[in-house]
């Protein structure tokens, strides 16, 4: 598959960076600065200028590797300093220095690493069941040897831990950690939450009714994905900074509904807030109170169907009792495998 190129410059250079980008083999990707994140975790390469650069250091984006800085010859010499505390390998000035540009990009378009993947899963109305899908997936890809970060920004909803059953285990919860001080280490976030088996849980302390801030979010993201783990968002329904962050930072959205009427108008009005213009799916818990579909409910909501599932009589008495577990032949577990399979399949690319 081609690389891909992220550009986040002012139009005028658009056409000079399109003949580099081709020249080194690049499919060209132009972006926003304020809202790149996703393209900026994944593209093999980036380049940006002066403008772009400002509003990077100011929203403190990960660092990663193979980021350029251009420009023309009459620019502001800061932005190339700025360029440097982002982490740029190099600058160049276009059209002039065309030549090494290309030569630059050439150099990235080597096998790396990328950040492990990443899910955000949004209920499309109250009581949908989008936390308990979230926690399953979380111990499906367990379950697959991933080591999981199960992220519950949902602030309205009970708390992954009281899902999981680990809400009496010491460990870290949001008030105990900033995104202020910058990156936060992988491996020492994992050690310090709360979890079950291969799965760690960054949720609210109780009773905590202090907002979410993006900065911490988003650092607790980074801090799991760099460290190798799979994160596994609850994102909530309430439209803001944290929530638009993480469906940003995800590879794609899974939207979670019932098979009602009601249901279809309330997750109609809540993708629109929360997932416009992204790879989103949909999952339907059924059963239809008026004989709908799955199919007919995602047509109605205008989403993809990923797929539907049957309610458990007996899961609410099993997650009271030890917390959430999984059975092998249980739809909510079949359910949490297809998304886990869209999640590993996109990753593999």
């Amino acid at each position: 598959m081609t690389d891909v190129l992220l550009v986040l410059t002012d139009n005028t250079l658009h056409s000079d960076l399109a003949r580099c980008a081709a020249a080194a083999g690049y499919t060209m990707v132009i972006g926003d600065a304020v809202s790149c994140r996703h393209d900026w975790l994944r593209a093999c390469a980036v380049v940006v200028d002066a403008d772009a650069t400002a509003v990077l250091a100011v929203l403190h984006p990960p660092k990663r590797p193979a980021v350029v800085v251009v420009g023309a010859s009459d620019d502001d010499p800061r932005a190339w300093q700025t360029g440097l505390a982002l982490g740029a390998q190099g600058g160049f000035v276009l059209p002039d220095e065309e030549a090494g540009l290309v030569g630059a990009l050439s150099e990235f378009r080597r096998p790396v690493r990328r950040p492990a993947g990443a899910v955000a899963v949004i209920g499309g109305h109250g009581g949908a069941g989008a936390s308990s899908l979230a926690a399953a997936v979380a111990l499906v890809a367990a379950r697959d040897g991933e080591r999981v970060l199960l992220l519950d920004a949902d602030q309205s909803g009970a708390g992954a831990d009281l899902i999981l059953g680990v809400e009496d285990e010491p460990g870290l919860r949001w008030p105990d950690v900033t995104g202020e001080t910058g990156a936060i280490a992988g491996p020492a976030l994992r050690a310090a939450l709360p979890g079950v088996g291969r799965v760690s849980v960054m949720t609210s302390a109780r009773d905590d009714v202090e907002p979410l801030r993006p900065d911490t979010v988003l650092a607790v993201v980074d801090a799991g994905r760099s460290a190798g783990d799979v994160v596994v968002a609850d994102v909530g329904r309430e439209p803001g900074p944290v929530a638009a962050a993480l469906v940003d930072s995800a590879d794609f959205a899974v939207v979670v509904t019932t098979a009602s009427v009601h249901s279809v108008a309330a997750t109609r009005r809540t993708a629109a807030r929360l997932v416009p213009e992204r790879d989103v799916v949909l999952v339907v818990r059924g059963p239809s109170p008026g004989g709908l579909r799955a199919s007919d409910v995602a047509a109605a909501i205008g989403l993809p169907l990923l797929g539907g599932y049957r309610p458990e009589r007996a899961l609410p008495q099993r997650c009271e009792g030890s917390g959430l577990s999984l059975r092998s032949r249980s739809p909510l577990t079949a359910a949490a495998q297809d998304v886990y399979r869209r999640l590993h399949a996109g990753a593999a690319r």
